[in-house]
């Protein structure tokens, strides 16, 4: 009987990561060479909720305040977002399915007058990090799975004004798992949207629990790039006793042939707890014009 030697036993050690990593590049690269299949492609479905005060896209928003609590004149939304396929299957016309990477960050002014002088104050910067896996069933349905990490931290500016000077107690520092299920209509050439979600760090300082509804519409005609789009967004969180958070909008869409998603100009609405920040307990209402697309 023969016995390895020690030379034997490190060399076996030295191909074995040869071998390990040869069989992964073998099926990442028939994964790559299936038909219809992409890494770091584009969108092959839709799931925008342009209504959605936290969907990460980019967007600005120029509002008068009808509640006087958080700023008593102009609060000014913006997000910049940016989502990216990292691998997708077209199994067919209308199946298809895939994994996507997206980032947003969400800042909050508030621009009047202080002493004669202009000013556009920071008020707060939520950022939010998400990993979504989203499947197209059919013409007519498609989910998304979604995994994402929420923060929220309070603008210099605000922290100043406000003599701030020790730690506050933050809420909206969390992560969440929450399935949305897309319903199109094409009788009335609108989306249906229904969604929940859950908590899922152990040691959040949070209620769990959320829920969205929503259908909005993009009337586009044949050979036209301009069409009107609206719709409504209504979200509840336990956290604030499932109280409504309405979003409603509606305006003009121009749309793209190198997009998913048209670039929106709508008149606004909103009434309900701040979508933004730790003072998520404070209700706001305002009125205004914004600017929604995606890139």
């Amino acid at each position: 009987m023969k016995y390895d030697t020690s030379e034997n036993i490190l060399n076996s050690h030295k191909i074995y990561p040869l071998k390990l990593t040869t069989t992964l590049l073998f099926v990442l690269c028939s994964l790559s060479s299936v038909a219809q299949s992409s890494w770091m492609g584009q969108r092959v479905t839709k799931t925008n909720i342009f209504l959605d005060p936290t969907e990460i896209q980019m967007s600005g928003s120029i509002n008068g305040i009808l509640t006087k609590k958080i700023t008593d004149e102009q609060y000014l939304p913006f997000s910049v977002g940016v989502d990216q396929t990292i691998f997708s299957k077209q199994v067919s016309e209308n199946k298809a399915w895939e994994i996507i990477g997206e980032m947003g960050v969400f800042t909050q002014f508030e621009w009047k007058e202080v002493e004669g002088t202009q000013q556009r104050n920071l008020i707060n910067v939520d950022y939010k990090v998400a990993f979504s896996f989203v499947k197209q069933i059919d013409k007519l349905q498609t989910y998304r799975l979604r995994f994402f990490h929420v923060s929220s931290h309070l603008g210099d500016d605000y922290i100043i004004r406000n003599e701030i000077r020790s730690y506050t107690k933050n809420k909206v520092n969390y992560e969440q798992l929450e399935l949305t299920y897309f319903r199109q209509l094409p009788t009335i050439k609108a989306k249906l949207i229904t969604g929940v979600g859950a908590v899922v760090r152990p040691d959040a300082i949070r209620l769990p629990f959320s829920y969205l509804i929503g259908i909005d519409n993009f009337l586009q005609q044949k050979d036209r790039k301009w069409s009107s789009t609206s719709g409504v967004v209504i979200k509840g969180f336990q956290e604030t006793n499932f109280d409504l958070n309405l979003k409603a909008g509606t305006g003009i869409a121009y749309k793209s042939d190198a997009k998913t998603e048209p670039i929106r100009i709508i008149l606004e609405y909103y009434t309900g707890h701040l979508p933004y920040s730790q003072f998520e307990q404070e209700k706001i209402q305002w009125l205004g014009l914004g600017l929604y697309f995606n890139i």
